[in-house]
């Protein structure tokens, strides 16, 4: 038998046999994916089943110096819904239910869309036309708007577009109309324009258009109602399964217990911007979260957010969650204890609302004034011994909580806080009468278009006209603070030794600037008060006394020997040095300054350069020489050497202005502007003439030198100073601490807001402590002169109307701040001002309170009647009572 051939184990069959092993695994373990576990790992193939669900950290409280609540975070009701493939497909169907659902239970839908219909129109939260442009620009860019307007224009372009390219590019954004953008949206988003009507079709828009701002940072759920009630989150927790996507959960809202109450102490919370990077670079999702935009609120960010939190969850194909795979607590922020006291606040707002209501229902009660247009106030309480502030006031307010739950703001809120400057102008224009030409020409006059805005029409309230209820008038207004001034004026005239208590002047009404009976300025208004000494003349407001005392400082020391005292009082700061420009104050604010010869000179050099460039480019000045049309302008298609020849030329000027003729020279003016000439496009073909050339410098001369210059070296601008008129321009928080500092005795303290920070448990983290900003040194003799005149003031001055009968002994002074020479023709009148402290013979509180277009100072006494009231718990006043003293 032949024996069977022996089979070998080659190799070959090893490879075959490890093969047939390995692809049978991989078989087994695709079936096992496939089928087995198919589901679970199709899930976690799309990325968009597992999610970190973010949890707001409720932010910290704001309590005034009682404990009482002022701002607080409150759990609400949220629907949201979450997007995946599948809810996807069911979106208008469920989303039409939806809001079928929150309809019949009486629910808003989330509505923060800039872009609104019937009529067609965007409503961007900008304080002026500029802002708002800016807005849309960016609203119409991240909907992909500028980028078909790119391939447009510049198809082949492949490098970086210049500025003047972008400039094109947004000038034809804002081309594109409301409708055009509600349409092409309608397009984008695949809504179906013949099955839905329009307000159908914006709700669908909404949830579709937060969907893709929310997908530039990642996933998150698209609100579609905030703060709903109980029982309608209850219904929908019922119905889950039939909203496909859909999801009831909570959230901290902020909520502000008073409405408007200190609106501009605590400001206000908003969306973040979607041109604001800076908080996107600190982890905040800039979809989503919420930040303070304005004083307290904004200041103190940081502490008041908290941390948080978020849990990282699972969903199924329908949205819904099913597992929590994760969980982060969120922290509430700190509380902030304030210095205000709410009583006072209030009693401050409702004093100045029912003063300014009845000035505009009598606007021709007072004489030389028509206050119709009193539709603006600040009040300042400060604790004189602290620097603590008590109240601070600014009206028109606003309701933070409009801000505070998105869609707050309706479209009536929208209008009153960020009104169309050209029909709110209109309405200014004819409610108060004003005539001198055409609606339109008066309209561009008080109102005038930036010409170097391109696409769209922004007008600016060039009068500052329109009442701001953003605005803090309180904070950010520097204004003229009248006779208030004279007490500084007063302390150094006494500090410097040129006048004594004593010291008196025959008030004739009229005071002497210089050069005869042409330099006489006349008070008629005042009436002649006869012989004044200091007391008397706080007392009666003597303008030719003050006036006097001005003189006599100038002659002595100069013309900066006014601010060297009342920069020690914080009325402005010297501003060579690198002194504090601030009150002290936590919020954001304007400092105002005292008349000194380098601010005059800057704010000449501003002003009278462009008086110089709207002559040159007119052509003709004053003298009636016409020349070439000389643009100095910065205009967008300048090329960097012209931008530098304009900026050459501008320099001259401004030297002139500051300088003289030392700093003229013909030469220069003669080269720089034949430079221009060369080198601009718009002067091709031109020539500009050896006689028009002296013109033209013959006209920058004029304005410079022999305007501008010689008033500089004249000494009516410390005259006026010396009254509280000309450059002086101050907040009311400033003005209330030079009056808190002549009341403690001398002692300057920064001012403060803030009294603690607690923790979430109301734990003391942080106590403010007062602190002292200056010790003025100003003798207590000096200070005794100045409060017997305050005193007479209030006993039977031009403030006794207002304190008769008050138990409580007070001192103040009286001030009426004119804006300026033409101020009727424009609507405006004087700004009636007054300060004090109370009790005047151990002082702990001082005012200052701010009427603007008030008319006369006295007026505004009646609301710090009313804030002593509330602070000292005694009587009660009526605002709105006639006002029959004198003017000042």
């Amino acid at each position: 038998m032949e024996g069977k051939k022996e089979r070998k184990f080659t190799r070959y069959t090893a490879l075959i046999v490890i093969m047939v092993i390995i692809f049978t695994a991989i078989a087994g373990r695709l079936f096992f994916l496939q089928i087995l576990d198919g589901e679970s790992y199709s899930e976690k193939a799309n990325n968009k089943s597992i999610r970190e669900i973010p949890e707001a950290a409720p932010r910290g409280k704001i309590l005034d110096k009682n404990g009482s609540i002022l701002a607080s975070s409150n759990l609400i009701y949220i629907l949201a819904y979450n997007q995946t493939d599948e809810s996807d497909k069911h979106f208008f169907d469920t989303m039409s239910k939806v809001f079928d659902v929150l309809d019949k239970n009486g629910e808003t839908q989330k509505d923060d869309f800039e872009l609104k219909v019937n009529p067609y129109s965007f409503q961007f939260r900008g304080d002026d036309d500029k802002t708002k442009r800016m807005l849309e620009i960016k609203f119409k860019t991240d909907r992909g708007f500028a980028d078909e307007i790119k391939n447009k224009l510049y198809k082949n372009k492949k490098d970086k577009l210049t500025e003047a390219e972008k400039a094109k590019v947004d000038e034809e954004l804002l081309k594109i109309t409301p409708e055009e953008t509600f349409k092409k949206l309608v397009k984008q988003y695949k809504i179906d324009d013949k099955k839905y009507s329009v307000d159908e079709q914006r709700r669908f828009m909404i949830i579709k258009d937060t969907l893709k701002m929310n997908s530039f940072s990642g996933y998150k759920p698209a609100v579609v109602a905030t703060n709903i009630k109980k029982e309608t989150a209850f219904k929908f927790y019922q119905m889950l399964n039939e909203f496909p996507g859909i999801d009831v959960t909570t959230q901290p809202m902020r909520t502000y217990e008073n409405g408007e109450l200190a609106s501009d102490v605590l400001g206000y919370i908003s969306k973040i911007d979607s041109n604001d990077d800076k908080y996107t670079e600190k982890g905040y999702d800039a979809s989503t979260d919420y930040v303070g935009k304005s004083g307290i609120e904004g200041t103190f960010e940081d502490r008041l957010k908290g941390s948080k939190g978020g849990k990282i969850v699972k969903l199924n194909k329908q949205g819904r969650i099913l597992e929590e795979l994760g969980k982060r607590d969120p922290y509430p922020g700190q509380t902030i204890q304030l210095t205000i006291d709410k009583d006072v606040q209030a009693a401050t707002e409702k004093a100045l609302d029912d003063r300014m209501k009845y000035l505009r229902a009598n606007p021709a009660e007072q004489q030389g004034s028509y206050t119709a247009n009193a539709t603006r106030g600040a009040a300042v309480a400060i604790d004189v011994n602290t620097g603590a502030v008590v109240a601070l006031a600014s009206r028109p307010g606003f309701d933070p909580n409009a801000f505070a739950a998105p869609g707050g703001l309706s479209s009536d809120l929208y209008n009153t806080y960020y009104p169309d400057i050209a029909e709110a102008g209109k309405r200014y224009i004819e409610n108060m009468g004003i005539s001198g030409g055409s609606e339109e020409d008066t309209l561009n006059k008080l109102f005038p278009v930036d010409k170097s805005v391109k696409g769209k029409t922004v007008r600016q309230d060039a009068k500052d006209i329109l009442p701001k209820p953003l605005f803090n008038y309180a904070t950010q207004s520097r204004s003229m603070p009248g006779s208030t001034f004279k007490m500084m004026t007063a302390i150094a005239g006494l500090e410097s030794g040129v006048i004594t208590p004593d010291f008196g002047v025959d008030d004739e009404m009229y005071f002497d600037k210089g050069g005869g009976k042409a330099g006489r300025v006349y008070f008629t208004n005042d009436g002649p008060n006869g012989w004044v000494d200091l007391a008397r003349a706080i007392e009666k407001s003597s303008n030719p006394y003050f006036m006097t005392v001005g003189k006599m400082l100038r002659n002595a020391y100069g013309d900066d020997i006014l601010a060297k005292y009342a920069w020690k009082f914080g009325l402005g700061a010297d501003p060579t040095s690198n002194s504090k420009k601030s009150t002290g104050l936590e919020i954001p604010e304007a400092f105002g300054q005292v008349f000194n010869s380098w601010s005059l000179k800057n704010t000449y050099s501003q002003t009278y350069l462009w008086t110089t460039m709207e002559k040159l480019k007119a052509g003709s000045d004053d003298r009636g020489n016409n020349f070439t049309s000389i643009d100095l302008y910065d205009r967008d298609g300048d090329s960097s050497k012209v931008k530098s020849i304009k900026s050459d030329i501008k320099k001259q000027i401004q030297s002139a202005i500051k300088d003289g003729d030392k700093a003229f020279n013909k030469d220069t003016y003669k080269s720089l502007i034949n430079n221009l000439v060369q080198e601009d496009p718009q002067y091709k073909d031109k020539n500009v003439s050896d006689k028009e050339m002296k013109s033209i410098i013959n006209a920058i001369y004029y304005v410079a030198v022999s305007d501008a210059n010689s008033q500089i070296r004249a000494g009516f601008s410390m005259y006026d100073a010396s009254i509280g008129q000309g450059i002086n321009a101050f907040t009311p928080v400033q003005i209330a601490n030079y009056i808190a500092t002549i009341a403690n005795g001398g002692t300057r303290y920064s001012v403060h807001l803030v009294d603690k920070f607690l923790d979430a448990n109301g734990k003391l983290i942080e106590q403010v402590k007062p602190e002292v900003a200056e010790k003025t040194g100003v003798k207590q003799e000096t200070l005794d002169a100045v409060k017997a005149g305050m005193n007479a003031v209030n006993e039977k001055g031009t403030a006794a109307e207002a304190f008769k009968g008050f138990t409580i002994p007070t001192a103040g002074k009286t001030g009426t701040a004119t804006i300026a020479n033409d101020q009727e023709s424009f609507g405006r009148t004087d700004t009636a001002v007054y300060v004090g402290f109370a009790p005047s013979d151990k002082p702990q509180i001082a005012v200052c309170v701010m009427l603007y277009d008030g008319g006369h100072g006295s007026g505004a006494a009646y609301v710090a009647r009313s804030m002593y009231e509330s602070y000292f718990k005694v009587g009660s006043s009526n605002t709105s009572k006639t006002d029959t003293s004198a003017q000042n």
